[in-house]
């Protein structure tokens, strides 16, 4: 139930963020598409006034207003000063309608950079931003899981100190830096040039007639080195939240009992302790939705991926307020998500946990 009203104060932040934007929205709207005539330089004022209309921006901006009473009566006594005056506008408002347009058609509005509706410019650089956040999120919950695992049941030994010790080092490295080595090393002909330098597909070669799987070949090269700059951070962050979580278990009395028994040391760790040490895995896990969809910006610009994070980078640059209220409202939501599964797959990991009254 929390979900909706915080949901609420996120639209109503991403709202005024919108309303307060600096510049006339009426204005950018039609710069963005009439721009350049001779119309519109002849009847400048006209055409605004008219698209201010066409917009609801004209309207109240929310369900009501508080003012005083001397604001409507300028020959008011002193005091009216003090007397709080509220007007109701019902549905008749900006943000009313704003909310309408999100909730029942999906419509963010229009970019002012492109003059294309916002939600086709999230359907347009989504999907790869989504591919690679996704790889990258079972790549590193696939190989951190295991790392953590069995360093926990080695703790102090040789493969604890060695993955501890290189785990650090990478946690350590910037995402800029791994990914401009990459580059240096692994995209340029002087050394070993693997792998494309950028993009995701030959702008010459690609055709977009072939079958899935021989486009899946062709971007495979292009998706290795922005897929290692994604991951190797998580990989050592995971991994050391696993393996503190197992530690813990290791210690309960029941892994002691279950020794007693005669249960092998693997049928003990995957058994036993993986599924009750799972808990800071899960926490880690709410922030895959919103990652999923905003990308990284530094990795997508250096490696001129099309995704989310280098549209978020675009927008800010070109104060395309609408895509940036859109992708804040979209992350907002995503969030939210994100903490709403996190806390079933808790239920679903530890029998102990409930929220149902009893």
């Amino acid at each position: 139930m929390l979900f909706i009203p915080a949901m609420i104060v996120i639209t109503l932040i991403a709202f005024i963020i919108n309303v307060e934007a600096p510049g006339d929205p009426a204005e950018r709207l039609v710069n963005a598409s009439i721009g350049n005539s001779e119309t519109y330089k002849v009847n400048r004022q006209q055409i605004i006034n008219q698209k201010r209309k066409e917009s609801g921006l004209d309207l109240p901006v929310f369900y009501f207003s508080i003012n005083t009473l001397s604001s409507s009566n300028t020959e008011s006594p002193a005091w009216y000063k003090y007397v709080p005056d509220i007007h109701f506008y019902g549905t008749h408002n900006q943000y009313h309608r704003w909310l309408s347009a999100i909730v029942l058609h999906g419509d963010f509005g229009t970019s002012y950079d492109t003059r294309m509706p916002v939600i086709n410019e999230i359907i347009t650089h989504l999907p790869w931003t989504l591919i690679l956040s996704l790889l990258s999120t079972l790549l590193a919950f696939g190989i951190s899981i295991p790392i953590g695992m069995y360093a926990a049941q080695k703790r102090g030994k040789m493969f604890d100190r060695i993955s501890a010790t290189g785990l650090f080092i990478l946690f350590s490295l910037p995402n800029f830096f791994v990914a401009s080595m990459l580059l240096v090393f692994f995209a340029n002909p002087r050394f070993f040039g693997w792998f494309p330098e950028s993009g995701v597909q030959d702008a010459v070669l690609f055709d977009q007639t072939w079958p899935f799987w021989v486009k899946l070949v062709h971007w495979a090269p292009y998706l290795v080195l922005p897929l290692i700059t994604y991951t190797y951070s998580s990989i050592a962050f995971l991994s050391r939240q696993m393996r503190a979580g197992a530690i813990e278990i290791f210690d309960q009395d029941y892994i002691t009992t279950a020794r007693a028994k005669g249960l092998g040391e693997t049928t003990i760790l995957w058994k036993h302790v993986f599924r009750n040490s799972l808990a800071p895995i899960i926490t880690t896990f709410a922030h895959v939705f919103p990652i999923a969809v905003t990308g990284s910006i530094i990795i997508e610009s250096l490696f001129s991926i099309p995704g989310m994070g280098r549209e978020i980078y675009q927008a800010v640059l070109n104060y395309d307020y609408p895509v940036i209220v859109a992708i804040f409202t979209i992350i907002g939501f995503l969030t939210l998500t994100g903490y709403l599964v996190s806390d079933i797959l808790y239920a679903m990991a530890d029998p102990r946990i409930s929220y149902s009254k009893k």
